[in-house]
């Protein structure tokens, strides 16, 4: 959903309270989502959950755990871009030691 809101001609705002009221009290409110209000984040998530896609792709063909791991340190950059920055070669090495991903 998207609108265009002008606090300062007043435009808008009528559209934003009927979705805000649809959403909460006729739709009903699940308490257990996540709500994204910052749109760089929302895009991180959307890159962030198509490289772990990639990912669970690439084990059920049997794809090389180097390009698995690829795809992995892709999905934590952009993590990282709302996180800050993580070490990836840390959290591999965790991964394909506990979870023989690659052997």
């Amino acid at each position: 959903m998207q609108f265009f809101v002008s606090a300062l001609k007043k435009e808008g705002i009528e559209e934003v309270k009927s979705a805000l009221y649809n959403t909460v009290v006729e739709e009903g409110f699940n308490l257990e989502s996540t709500i994204v209000t910052n749109a760089r984040h929302y895009e991180s998530l959307i890159r962030t959950n198509e490289d772990l896609q990639k990912v669970i792709d690439g084990i059920d063909t049997g794809l090389s755990g180097d390009f698995v791991a690829m795809d992995i340190r892709q999905a934590l950059h952009h993590l990282g871009t709302i996180t800050g920055e993580i070490s990836t070669d840390e959290l591999l090495g965790n991964i394909f030691a506990n979870f023989c991903i690659g052997k």
